[in-house]
């Protein structure tokens, strides 16, 4: 089965397949969302991307304008805020190319949002725990190639939790602080 690589931008999805496929990749579409299909060393690799952010926290059970509230979810970014609606289709693909791979690699930026960009993606959009990472800071051929040769076997578990950790607490705070100054 093929593998799938999440990057974090539409341009760094393009950069990555053009730096790894053995000849020109394919240039696809579903919907307006744009992937690319190769061949690596006779691996067939399809690379997507998440354009950021693709899930959001959001209140478990709604209970009206109250506070504190603590017992928080992440949901698909468009459920959370309709600003957010073009995230649905980048999803869709997700989904849809991970039911037809069975290795994913995270290739998303090398820092806390990247790591849970990738988290998420992996485990809400392809319904796995974990993944292969590619750690890079340039987007150049040589250093593509060497990051996904050389890629971790797991995501980086400490950045993930940082992230995340990050993510709650402004959460917390935010939607906390603003209800109690309001009610």
């Amino acid at each position: 089965m093929p593998e799938l690589i999440i990057s974090e931008k539409p341009s760094a999805a393009k950069r990555i397949a053009t730096a790894l496929a053995d000849t020109k990749p394919s240039e696809n579409k579903i919907g307006k969302v744009r992937y690319y299909e190769l061949t690596h060393k006779n691996k067939k690799i399809y690379v997507v991307c998440a354009v950021g952010h693709l899930y959001a926290l959001t209140e478990k059970e709604k209970n009206g304008w109250t506070y504190p509230i603590f017992d928080v979810v992440w949901k698909p970014a468009y459920e959370v805020n309709k600003e957010a609606d073009f995230t649905k289709d980048y999803i869709k693909v997700i989904e849809k190319i991970a039911k037809s791979s069975d290795k994913f690699t995270i290739a998303t930026d090398y820092d806390q949002e990247g790591e849970v960009i990738g988290l998420n993606a992996l485990r809400y959009a392809c319904k796995q725990k974990s993944g292969q990472r590619m750690k890079f800071s340039t987007l150049t051929k040589e250093e593509l190639i060497q990051s996904y040769e050389n890629a971790s076997k797991s995501l980086d578990k400490s950045q993930a939790e940082a992230g995340e950790t990050r993510h709650f607490l402004d959460y917390f705070y935010g939607i906390n602080l603003s209800r109690a100054l309001t009610l």
